[in-house]
């Protein structure tokens, strides 16, 4: 626009205030660039923050402990941060190792020191699975007002167990008496833990972050997974299992399920055999299923085949990527179904 004797001052006066505006606008974006910030969002500048930068950052967050991958990849789902960390929170997993970021084994019987601990009595939000899944937990001290069990409000829902004292692997000597913790397995209580979890999320992180529609997708492949299993029970009331540690999967699709207790690299002794074959009799199918949380040995497997059973690997943490779990677990459900189907 080209002023003249006659543009009125008014005019005159709006261009020179949005001209000194604009001007100071971006001198103050250049600066804060120039400083490693951007004033526009998550949307990277280009340089790479140091790591005194990076814990700088970290350390004004809300800190979430989560006690196992299940509510870890929740979490993560819900809130859209990956793996590798983010901009709105950070997780806390002492359970994992540090170099590979693998669990310690199982999470079940993972141990905190007195470091971790305080640690976890730190964080803004400590998600405990519940069920029994956590005995550290009832010695901890943990502050009752940022601590969330996920399975509080499914007492009525739970199994109790009355399991034999044994020991394999790392783990040592333990039991499977009192509730069974994997809860998540049922479709329908992954379902009610997933709610419980993001109701804390939204009260720490805002109302814009996580986001619903995440949550409603979620819930709508966990009722799938629910039918799928009901559909499986009818096809195939009875199960075995080389664990006891899919009571919930077998609640939710009304499956009886016959436990053993068998790792997947050992082979067990002819005592296991005998009382494996005691059990089997109670299936008296032509073929029966045997769920597994890894793939067993190829002798375990040969074994299996002359008499009569067929493995399925379930895993008990159905995670590809750390943040899919409640995608991996209906299609983990809706893969069996399609092999219970097809069998004779």
């Amino acid at each position: 626009m080209i002023l003249s004797p006659n543009t009125p001052r008014w005019v005159r006066v709006s261009l020179v205030v949005t001209f000194a505006l604009s001007t100071m606008l971006g001198i103050g974006v250049m600066l804060l660039q120039a400083a490693g910030m951007n004033p526009f969002g998550p949307i990277r500048t280009g340089r790479i923050p140091t790591a005194e930068e990076r814990a700088a950052r970290a350390a004004t967050l809300p800190r979430i402990y989560v006690p196992n991958p299940v509510i870890e990849s929740m979490v993560r789902a819900l809130t859209g941060e990956e793996a590798g960390g983010g901009d709105r929170m950070t997780i806390y997993t002492p359970w994992r190792e540090n170099g590979s970021g693998e669990p310690k084994g199982d999470p079940a019987y993972w141990k905190p020191t007195a470091d971790e601990i305080r640690e976890i009595q730190s964080c803004d939000i400590i998600f405990l699975n519940g069920a029994g899944y956590e005995p550290w937990a009832q010695q901890a001290a943990l502050p009752r007002a940022r601590t969330v069990d996920t399975t509080a409000d499914l007492k009525s829902r739970l199994i109790v167990e009355e399991g034999e004292t044994h020991s394999h692997g790392p783990d040592g000597e333990h039991s499977h008496s009192g509730f069974a913790s994997s809860t998540w397995l049922s479709p329908a209580l992954a379902k009610e833990q997933l709610a419980t979890v993001i109701g804390r999320l939204y009260e720490v992180l805002g109302s814009t972050y996580p986001t619903g529609e995440i949550y409603q997708s979620m819930c709508k492949r966990l009722d799938e997974a629910g039918a799928t299993l009901r559909e499986i029970g009818q096809a195939q009331p009875k199960l075995l299992a080389s664990h006891p540690v899919y009571q919930y999967l077998g609640q939710a699709g009304g499956i009886a399920i016959d436990s053993m207790h068998w790792e997947p690299g050992e082979m067990p002794d002819d005592k296991e055999w005998t009382k494996f074959r005691l059990t089997r009799a109670a299936h008296p199918r032509p073929s029966a299923w045997m769920l597994w949380e890894g793939e067993p040995g190829p002798e375990i497997r040969a074994k299996l085949d002359a008499e009569g059973v067929k493995v399925f690997v379930f895993p008990l943490f159905p995670i590809e990527p750390p943040q899919e779990f409640v995608w991996r677990l209906p299609a983990l459900i809706e893969e069996f179904a399609k092999e219970v189907k097809s069998a004779p």
